[in-house]
């Protein structure tokens, strides 16, 4: 790893972390909402969703990590289950997409402070 793909892996696994945490808040606010708004809810929550797809190829390009993958496959399962309307059944894959954007900037951190740059 390099020190840019470092900065950058820190800022985009902080940035993707954060958009997981709300989109985890989304999911559970969905299952709140009444039959007639939890369409219109789950449709726009998909979209939220495969724009944080798209976030990942960036990522993955400016910080090469295996952990970009995982995070997508997690995505992937909370498609699924949202696409089903079923959008509370996501937070399980969020919840290990967390974990996983965590994994990336903690790695990027570690060698940022190892190099005095952090």
């Amino acid at each position: 790893m390099t020190e840019r793909e470092a900065i950058l892996g820190f800022m985009m696994g902080e940035r993707m972390k954060a958009a997981l945490i709300a989109a985890t808040q989304m999911a559970m606010a969905i299952e709140g909402l009444g039959e007639d708004e939890k369409e219109g809810a789950n449709k726009v929550f998909s979209i939220f969703l495969r724009t944080l797809y798209q976030d990942i190829g960036l990522a993955h390009k400016v910080s090469p990590q295996e952990q970009w993958a995982d995070i997508r496959k997690e995505l992937d399962g909370g498609l699924v289950m949202v696409d089903s309307k079923v959008s509370h059944g996501s937070v399980d894959n969020l919840s290990r997409a967390i974990s996983h954007a965590t994994t990336i900037s903690s790695r990027a951190m570690t060698f940022l402070k190892d190099k005095a740059l952090l």
